[in-house]
């Protein structure tokens, strides 16, 4: 019998007792209609679901051949978030235009890239640069203080950049500033069902870098980075 899983480019939470799903190949949200799911559920748990919605599923993409990861398992998420960088005292720093204008040229080329390539393919960047700037510092204890420091620069700069705030684009720079220094931290996607709303930000460990902890933890994480 073929072996069936989520698509790559899908993952999903449960959220008042409903799947959602994050498609990031064409940056979407959905849900999918009650006979859907409950097909979907059954046959990622090893069973038969019907085979006219199996076969719906199949045709929509959401379902493929062959084994693999298709990264949504909840196990692959960090830690649930404990505090917030953003709302912790720290000592007022002089940003300097070095970081500055490492900020704007971070923040801008981020920008570019969604604008022309797309989620997916942005995404991917982000973890190439990573993956080259990777450095055992990034998972000591000392390399998280270094990442809350970094983290610290960029918001400190980025009101510099004339360029509205958004979650997506400010969390994707943020955790490319940190990979240009070496320093890790996840890229966290979230959802809420009632009403729906998308979020992301910036994490390093269980310190959210840049957002209120209470506004995180309102959010289900669906995908990490």
């Amino acid at each position: 019998m073929t072996q069936l899983r989520l698509h790559g480019d899908l993952s999903y939470c449960k959220v008042d007792g409903h799947l959602i799903f994050l498609d990031i190949q064409n940056d979407r949200y959905f849900r999918l209609a009650d006979y859907l799911e409950s097909a979907l559920v059954t046959c990622l748990d090893g069973g038969d679901g019907p085979e006219s919605s199996i076969r719906r599923l199949i045709d929509e993409k959401i379902l493929v051949d062959g084994p693999g990861d298709s990264g949504h398992a909840s196990s692959s998420f960090p830690k649930a978030p404990m505090r917030s960088a953003m709302e912790e005292a720290a000592h007022a720093e002089r940003t300097s235009i070095g970081v500055v204008l490492d900020t704007l040229a971070i923040v801008c080329s981020t920008q570019l890239q969604l604008k022309t390539r797309g989620l997916k393919k942005a995404l991917g960047g982000l973890l190439a640069l990573r993956s080259q700037r990777s450095s055992r510092l990034s998972t000591s204890r000392h390399g998280e203080s270094l990442a809350l420091e970094a983290a610290a620069a960029f918001r400190r700069a980025r009101p510099y950049v004339p360029i509205d705030t958004c979650c997506l684009l400010d969390s994707i720079a943020m955790v490319r500033f940190l990979a240009s220094r070496e320093l890790h931290a996840d890229l966290v996607f979230g959802v809420t069902a009632a009403p729906f709303s998308a979020h992301c930000w910036a994490q390093c460990g269980t310190t959210v870098l840049n957002d209120a902890l209470g506004h995180v933890l309102a959010h289900t994480p669906i995908r990490v980075i």
